[in-house]
């Protein structure tokens, strides 16, 4: 019996672009509000958190963590702004992955 063998192509899917989200250390930001911050906007567990709050304030910045455009832009939007409203001037970078 023959063996018929099937080409198929692969069809290219259209990735999206994906972009990391940091923290970048400011000399007011407090802990407790960076953990507040990596815990309700970036949905890290304590353990997560105390290590990317670590990064922020002893390396100047720390990686919140990877998302497409749109969902990294309003992170990094909700970020600033509720620092802004804690009296923080906590800022976000992002940048293309």
């Amino acid at each position: 019996m023959p063996v018929t063998i099937k080409h198929y192509s692969i069809t290219q899917v259209n990735k999206h672009k994906m972009y990391f989200v940091y923290i970048i250390y400011d000399k007011y930001i407090s802990w407790e509000f960076c953990m507040e911050i990596l815990t309700r906007v970036f949905h890290k567990n304590s353990e997560k958190a105390d290590k990317i709050a670590n990064d922020i304030i002893n390396e100047g910045e720390g990686l919140c963590g990877v998302y497409m455009l749109e969902i990294a832009d309003s992170k990094a939007t909700l970020v600033e702004e509720l620092a802004k409203k804690e009296g923080y001037s906590m800022k976000c970078l992002v940048e293309e992955v």
